[in-house]
């Protein structure tokens, strides 16, 4: 340590220059710092790299000083500031360096196991609701940004000056669920132009129906949105929350609306289990972007109407670490026994009014069975895995693609829910332009058991659901009565679903009465051309619901 200071202090500066302008330099040097803090304003937190890392360059910005002024002072005295300076800044880096591997998953693998408390539960009517989908989030991320820059476009005198968010919260509201971004600036010139009124609008979309609204501001009663990402100076909202909660560790804010549609920055904390290592949620602070007033809340006090505080990656390698490092962390690379991991992606369920992290369980080797679900509750942190054994996403996505592959629709991420106690894969079929044509429902258990459903209107999701109870219980389930009667139709609607490598056709006549038919080798073709206002005799057994055609010709 010591040749390392007399090396330091051995560093040629300048003897000579008049004290004046060393009082200069030192008055420059201090107005960078704070200009540099304000503008980078990293936390004042050793346990961050970032915080780390900015207090040891000022230790040694620090330190290049007092040798540039060291004939200003005794000697002695600045001998003794620089020794201090050095054995800091080593005692940081040194600190910080062993501080990161000693709190590693190496050392420490059965703490990181231990993150989450995941609640070993089974799936049933009592653990998640059977499925409504007036609270189902059907609709993607993607198709949900297509509604949302359309309806953005329908407004000219914003398109020019604002661009959408890609932020599209997943939130409930209202007793359904809905994603919710705000509008920013379209750059530096347009903040400028519109800073004095803030950001006016925000948009809303029904993740049920597809329902969209851009929600001016005014219009609740309430002035425009000020303190946000996209403004500068001042008014950027992690600058302003980084300067006002200096040692508070951040991660990015997610945009959210009360129930009386007043938007909000949730804005979580978090901290480290040494340096940079085992990060967790400590807190969050509720940011107001139209006033700049924030509340800071501790972890099991959050307002209930907020949704999401802990992000979706947390929670997702929290999950990993609970599967993977429960029996150490070199089982978890090289021997591998007893360790699970998340899927290959994840998706959104309300219940009880929160919104819920879905993913399934799947082996290390990464196969195409699922050995259970999980879902974790974005406000409260509640996680709950199901033991239920079946198809991963992909398989199901994969199945559903197949049903439909003279299409050629691509399948979303599919959303885990409850249909009549069994779990279930609901998904979406989308064409090469990203519109849904189809809905699907994959058996949990068995990926081969596909009900399609086209997408032409969303009362089909209720058919699906209904025709999927009546293909587990089996046709002979429906009561059905009498003799062959025989009827002329005109069809209004008929959409096609296969179950158990077997397609049926679902027709509603101009009348609204609904039949099902088998397709056969002696009907394909005339099914298969099918159209509204087509005209058919057909031959039924009459039934408590949906009649069933035996025989059909075209009029």
């Amino acid at each position: 340590m010591n040749r390392i200071f007399d090396y330091l202090s051995n560093i040629p500066f300048p003897k000579h220059v008049k004290k004046s302008h060393k009082i200069i330099v030192g008055i420059i040097l201090l107005v960078i710092i704070l200009i540099y803090y304000f503008f980078v304003h990293p936390t004042l937190n050793l346990q961050s790299f970032t915080g780390l890392w900015f207090i040891i360059s000022l230790l040694v910005l620090f330190f290049l000083y007092t040798l540039y002024i060291r004939t200003l002072a005794n000697s002695v005295i600045i001998s003794k500031i620089q020794k201090v300076l050095v054995s800091l800044v080593f005692l940081l880096i040194v600190g910080g360096v062993l501080g990161f591997l000693f709190s590693s998953k190496i050392f420490h693998a059965k703490l990181y196991s231990k993150r989450i408390n995941v609640e070993q539960v089974d799936f049933s009517n009592k653990t998640i609701s059977d499925v409504d989908f007036t609270k189902t989030p059907i609709l993607d991320r993607k198709s949900t940004e297509k509604l949302g820059d359309k309806v953005m476009g329908d407004m000219p005198e914003l398109v020019s000056q604002f661009e959408v968010s890609d932020a599209y919260t997943q939130i409930s509201y209202k007793n359904s669920v809905y994603r919710v971004t705000p509008l920013e600036y379209a750059g530096f010139f347009k903040y400028l132009t519109n800073r004095s009124e803030g950001i006016p609008a925000y948009i809303i979309v029904n993740s049920t129906n597809g329902k969209t609204q851009l929600v001016k501001l005014k219009d609740l009663g309430l002035d425009g949105m000020k303190y946000v990402p996209s403004a500068y100076f001042g008014e950027n909202l992690q600058r302003r929350l980084q300067l006002k909660y200096p040692t508070k560790i951040f991660g990015t804010p997610s945009f959210e609306i009360d129930e009386k549609g007043h938007p909000y920055y949730i804005c979580t904390t978090y901290g480290y289990y040494g340096v940079n290592s085992k990060q967790y949620v400590n807190g969050m602070v509720l940011f107001d972007p139209i006033t700049g007033d924030s509340k800071k809340y501790d972890v099991g006090h959050f307002p209930k109407w907020v949704d999401r505080i802990y992000p979706e990656s947390l929670i997702m390698n929290e999950v990993d670490d609970n599967g993977s490092l429960k029996n150490g962390f070199f089982n978890s690379i090289i021997g591998q026994k007893n360790v699970t991991v998340t899927s290959d992606g994840y998706n959104y369920l309300e219940k009880d009014g929160d919104i819920w992290i879905y993913s399934g369980i799947t082996s290390a080797n990464k196969d195409t069975s699922n050995l259970g679900f999980v879902l974790t509750n974005l406000r409260t942190h509640r996680t709950l895995k199901f033991a239920c054994s079946g198809a991963d996403e992909q398989a199901a996505m994969a199945s559903a693609e197949g049903e439909v592959k003279n299409y050629g629709y691509d399948a979303t991420f599919p959303l885990l829910v409850n249909v009549a106690g069994h779990p279930v894969y609901l998904l979406s079929l989308k064409d090469s332009g990203g519109l849904v044509k189809m809905y699907a429902m994959v058996d949990a258990k068995d990926y081969q058991s596909v009900t399609v459903v086209s997408a032409d209107s969303y009362n089909n999701l209720d058919l699906l659901k209904k025709q999927y109870i009546a293909n587990l219980a089996g046709e002979s389930s429906e009561s059905v009565k009498g003799k062959l009667s025989k009827a002329t139709i005109v069809v209004n609607s008929v959409n096609f679903m296969t179950i158990d490598s077997k397609t049926k056709a679902y027709i509603v006549d101009d009348k609204g009465l609904r039949y099902k038919i088998e397709a056969t080798n002696t009907n394909e073709d005339i099914l298969a051309f099918m159209h509204t206002g087509d005209k058919y005799e057909i031959e039924y057994l009459k039934s408590d619901d949906i009649q069933i055609i035996k025989s059909i010709k075209k009029n």
